[in-house]
């Protein structure tokens, strides 16, 4: 039985956090970006695709945040495990596409900055659905908020 709430936290966690870094996502770059950057124009194709990749991003997250060795859970840990992973995720790419088809260095930096704040709310998320989810057992009570 405790087997099955962990999976059902990791789903929830995974799919709640995925699904709100993918809105955080298409506000900025759907919305935001058109709005104060002329060169940038609304796209709207592979959503779904890119939903499902923001659930994997958010079952990594949620993987990161309860494997590591940091005993309680809190708040700081979910937003410092969502801003790790933004950079890992996105600048090593991006620095390589910049390098290869010549674009701006200054715009990776950029979008590594916006991905350190998408996923550090991603963090957050999983925090909140974790403690949310959580019964209150001695071994995974949140200690404290922060």
């Amino acid at each position: 039985m405790d087997t099955k709430k962990n999976i059902f936290r990791w789903v929830i966690s995974s799919v709640f956090s995925g699904f709100v870094m993918w809105v955080v996502g298409g506000i900025y770059h759907n919305l935001i970006m058109p709005a104060v950057n002329e060169n940038i124009h609304p796209h709207h194709e592979g959503l779904g695709i890119t939903l499902i990749a923001y659930i994997l991003l958010g079952l990594l997250m949620s993987y990161f945040y309860k494997n590591s060795k940091e005993d309680n859970d809190s708040l700081l840990k979910g937003i410092r495990i969502g801003m790790i992973i933004g950079v890992l995720w996105v600048f090593p790419h991006g620095l390589t596409m910049a390098a290869i088809h010549e674009s701006s260095i200054s715009y990776e930096i950029t979008n590594t900055i916006y991905h350190i704040v998408e996923q550090g709310i991603g963090g957050a998320i999983i925090f909140a659905s974790f403690k949310y989810f959580t019964n209150g057992t001695k071994k995974e009570k949140t200690k404290n908020i922060l």
